[in-house]
């Protein structure tokens, strides 16, 4: 497994997500795909990062950060939830 310096991560299991930005939005963004997983790359005007990895195998993401926490509003298992798409803030 790939060893990570970013301080802040979250592994979400398969569900509707919505990502949105809960401060400044990045100024440049790198993808690449893998065999395993397809990367974006959210560089930030002080140079710190955020990147989302899609698994398409199972449909998991995989959020990693060196800018903050990465927030999980999680309606997709809540049944009393008006909108079942879960929310995701990213730093």
């Amino acid at each position: 497994m790939e060893e990570t310096i970013y301080p802040y991560e979250l592994r979400l299991p398969l569900a509707p997500y919505r990502f949105e930005w809960s401060g400044e939005a990045a100024v440049n963004c790198e993808a690449r795909q893998t065999p395993s997983f397809t990367e974006e790359r959210y560089t930030h005007a002080d140079d710190t990062v955020v990147i989302i990895r899609n698994y398409p195998a199972d449909g998991s993401f995989h959020l990693m950060s060196d800018r903050g926490e990465i927030e999980l509003i999680d309606n997709a298992r809540d049944h009393r939830s008006p909108n079942p798409v879960s929310v995701v803030k990213l730093p």
